[in-house]
């Protein structure tokens, strides 16, 4: 009985062959020697693959690199605009408490808790997230001849942290700054 159940018999046309480490002359000269048997059409060594992958890897860095800073940035810019729509939109509050004799530090702190807190769920939130994007996006990079595999190193994460962190407190040093200036006199005129 042949291969499928038919009378066709399987018949091998390639073969894995195991050598000893060579260096890519040797490699050469051992694919040249097999060529030209006659009996050999192809050669292919995983090292070439890796040299091909690893290739493939070095020109996917720039674009990465620019996903990290885009994201960077994103992340400052919401960060920035969120505190300060928080602090426009409380700028009567704030005021008040100033005159009720708090000092800047303190009044500062009003507003840092809660950017902390937004930061803390920012970070755990964005790990899960992610995680997902990369995988969306590994997913459609992927094709017939190359596939990546989802590997997210756990100092990925601390990094992604510490970047978010670092934004967060950029932001809250420039908060600080702009409580520190809030003019309480007009701050308490104007009406809601």
């Amino acid at each position: 009985m042949g291969f499928l159940g038919g009378n066709h018999h399987f018949v091998s046309n390639s073969y894995l062959v195991k050598t000893k480490n060579l260096t890519n002359n040797q490699e050469a000269q051992l694919s040249q020697k097999l060529r030209d048997t006659d009996k050999v059409q192809n050669t292919s060594f995983i090292s070439t693959q890796v040299e091909k992958q690893d290739s493939l890897s070095r020109s996917l860095q720039p674009v990465v690199l620019i996903f990290i800073v885009l994201s960077g940035t994103l992340a400052f810019v919401v960060l920035y605009n969120l505190t300060n729509i928080n602090i426009s939109e409380r700028e009567r509050e704030l005021a008040t408490i100033k005159v009720l004799g708090f000092f800047d530090n303190e009044v500062t702190m009003y507003i840092v808790r809660e950017n902390v807190i937004f930061t803390i769920f920012g970070i755990l939130v964005g790990f899960g997230i992610g995680k997902m994007l990369t995988w969306f996006i590994i997913t459609m990079a992927s094709s017939d001849l190359v596939t990546f595999p989802l590997i997210i190193l756990w100092e990925s994460y601390l990094i992604s942290a510490a970047m978010t962190t670092v934004f967060s407190a950029i932001v809250m040093v420039v908060t600080h700054l702009k409580l520190k200036h809030i003019n309480m006199i007009e701050a308490l005129k104007s009406n809601e």
